[in-house]
């Protein structure tokens, strides 16, 4: 029972305001006007207000100078990946064809595997190409 009774309720409080409409945007309207009031009385609180506004826009620029300078440092990283890769493969590819033998495309995706996880190791991606693909470490 109860909530029929607050079903009705809620349709007649919706039948009343679409046919007051305009009253309660003149009551929003006025409390609207009336925080505005106050709060421009206090030219300390406004200021505030601002300045913490230009707060959040300073530490916005500068979170996004950390983002742009992180992704131009990876972007390098990943260059010099890729430069490593063209240089290892290239020297694979020549000691292949000393031993008479193609690189094949399976081989070369293992290859690219292996630099893009581990290019910030040296000595390990080293260790590692020579073993799988049977070279000398020099």
């Amino acid at each position: 029972m109860k909530w029929l009774a607050i079903k009705t309720a809620l349709k007649k409080g919706w039948a009343w305001t679409k046919a007051h409409a305009w009253l309660p945007i003149m009551v929003l309207l006025a409390i609207v006007g009336l925080l505005l009031y106050a709060l421009t009385r206090n030219a300390a609180f406004i200021s505030a207000v601002i300045d913490a506004f230009e707060g959040q826009r300073e530490s916005y620029k500068k979170e996004i100078d950390v983002l742009n300078i992180t992704h131009k440092k990876e972007a390098e990283e990943k260059t010099k990946a890729l430069e490593v890769y063209n240089e290892n493969l290239k020297a694979l590819e020549e000691e292949y064809a000393k031993r008479n033998e193609t690189l094949n495309t399976a081989k070369k995706k293992e290859l690219k595997k292996l630099i893009d996880e581990s290019y910030n190791e040296p000595d390990r991606l080293a260790k590692e190409l020579a073993e799988l693909y049977g070279l000398e470490r020099g």
